[in-house]
């Protein structure tokens, strides 16, 4: 990129909307936008406007009717006659625009009839300060999804309002427990389809898992302005563990996990196959004797690595990309990936790792097809690294339902690769292991 020229005067006007709970926001804030406004200084002037309460949402979905913008989200930049949505947008298009703005003598501020209702554009009135708030939030443990709920949201809040602000807890536990869920989200006319936590439930509204952060700021402040509201009124339950939180709620504290049932029986049944095809693979090498497989099935094994290395690809792009994955009809795997569970030894994404492993699976069949003098070796060594493979994978696999809460499809799709491989990989490595030193037997599954 050259030196570029602009007019003393032709300084480049945003706009940009973005909300504190939102990851992509907190990229573009921290990544994107930093070197631009070294590079360029005060010819790129940028007005950031946090979108913090209900009101200023309905404003955002208004500003992008009203701009022909299809799919609307945070974070939404206005440049000139240009509009930019999300993480992936606006790195790649605004160096551009602003580069293009400054060679025709700089653009102005753009003309946003909503900007002025946005909240943080003008002071809030400050609530009647013996007013108090008080909720209850449902939660459970060990999910990172949830952790940042509380956080983002919840924990900011608290320090914002103090004594104005009041927690109960319900530890969501047991399969009784989830049952009570259920039964509290029906009388606030919530299908049990559509429950999940972390769920907070505030005067007669129930906030489910992202409407806490989106909803949330602007019912305090309703319902504060109104003078308070006391604990929503429960069916009784006997059992239920209700607690009052602590002053300050903390991810180590509360770390609600999300009870999804979508993709969870999917998950427990591929689980129970790589259990299957364990408990085979070591029954076949004790016996010395596996079930006998067409010469050429041995040809996928190159086809399963090579989609393998695809999945972990991808799962390795989005790891260390900070982009949300497409997860497809089945979980949600961006919580997966989110989680601190998506990190060997919180250093190494996964999707890395099983990048790295696939070329060793590769060089292993390489070898064992082409060359004899290592087809031994060659082949319990596939088969030892696709056993481990499958066994790291079945721990990866438990994790989501029972741990995290959340299935990804990509991690599932990897989990079945393995499985496939050790059973595809399991008959030449017992035929090799019985084979005496010295002689080499040619014949494939």
């Amino acid at each position: 990129m050259g030196t570029p020229t602009w007019k003393p005067d032709g300084v480049v006007h945003a706009v940009m909307f973005w909300m504190a709970s939102c990851s992509h926001c907190e990229y573009v804030r921290a990544n994107t936008l930093p070197p631009l406004q070294a590079e360029y200084g005060p010819v790129f002037d940028l007005l950031q406007v946090e979108v913090s309460t209900r009101a200023d949402i309905d404003l955002l979905y208004a500003m992008g009717d009203r701009l022909g913008v299809e799919h609307v989200g945070v974070p939404f930049l206005i440049i000139g006659d240009h509009v930019l949505v999300g993480s992936r947008q606006i790195p790649e298009e605004l160096q551009g625009l602003i580069e293009k703005y400054i060679d025709t003598g700089g653009v102005p501020m753009p003309v946003i009839p909503e900007l002025e209702h946005f909240s943080s554009m003008s002071a809030p009135a400050s609530p009647p300060s013996n007013a108090v708030v008080r909720m209850i939030l449902f939660s459970t443990l060990d999910c990172n999804a949830c952790e940042l709920t509380v956080r983002q949201a919840i924990s900011p809040l608290q320090e914002t309002y103090a004594g104005q602000l009041e927690f109960r807890m319900v530890d969501v536990v047991t399969a009784q427990d989830v049952d009570y869920l259920y039964q509290v989200a029906a009388q606030f006319g919530v299908a049990q389809e559509y429950v999940d936590l972390p769920l907070v439930i505030i005067g007669e509204h129930i906030l489910i898992d992202q409407e806490i952060a989106a909803k949330l700021p602007a019912l305090i402040e309703e319902y504060l302005a109104q003078g308070g509201v006391d604990f929503a009124s429960l069916p009784p339950r006997r059992d239920a563990t209700i607690t009052p939180a602590p002053a300050t709620l903390s991810a180590e504290i509360v770390a609600p996990a999300a009870i999804r049932s979508n993709g969870f029986t999917l998950a427990i049944v591929i689980i129970a196959l790589m259990a299957a095809a364990l408990i085979y693979s070591i029954i076949a090498f004790t016996l010395g004797k596996a079930f006998s497989l067409p010469a050429w099935s041995d040809w996928l094994i190159p086809v399963l690595i090579v989609t393998g290395i695809g999945v972990a690809g991808y799962l390795s792009y989005v790891e260390t990309q900070s982009v949300e994955a497409m997860c497809g009809p089945v979980g949600d795997c961006n919580t997966v990936q989110q989680s601190r569970y998506a990190k060997l030894f919180g250093v190494l994404p996964i999707g890395v790792f099983g990048l790295l492993g696939y070329p060793g699976l590769l060089t292993a069949w390489l070898a064992r097809r082409f060359a004899p003098k290592l087809e031994k070796p060659a082949a319990i060594g596939f088969w030892g690294m696709a056993f481990f493979a499958v066994i790291f994978s079945l721990y990866l696999t438990y994790l989501e339902p029972f741990v995290i809460k959340a299935v990804c499809l990509w991690c599932l799709s990897s989990s079945v690769i393995a499985t496939l491989l050790l059973l595809l990989g399991t008959p030449p490595a017992i035929r090799q292991f019985l084979q005496p030193d010295g002689l080499v037997e040619r014949e494939l599954p």
